[in-house]
C-alpha cells in the first residue's frame, strides 16, 4: 500500500516529411539526416506496486 515506482525516459520525435518517427535518445540510425526536424520529448510513468494505478 502506498508504494509507487516512477520512471522517466527521453525520446526524440523526428519529422521526415509527413512521417513521424519516435526514436530513443541514443539511437544512431539514419533518422538524424539533413533536413530532419527533431524535438526531444520526456515521458514519465508512475505505477502503484499493486498495479491498481498507472499515471
Amino acid at each position: 500500500e502506498n508504494v509507487y515506482n516512477m520512471d522517466e525516459t527521453g525520446v526524440m520525435l523526428s519529422m521526415l516529411g509527413s512521417l513521424k518517427v519516435l526514436v530513443g535518445r541514443d539511437d544512431l540510425r539514419t533518422y538524424r539526416g539533413a533536413g530532419v526536424k527533431r524535438t526531444m520529448v520526456t515521458a514519465i510513468e508512475c505505477i502503484s506496486a499493486d498495479g491498481r494505478y498507472c499515471v
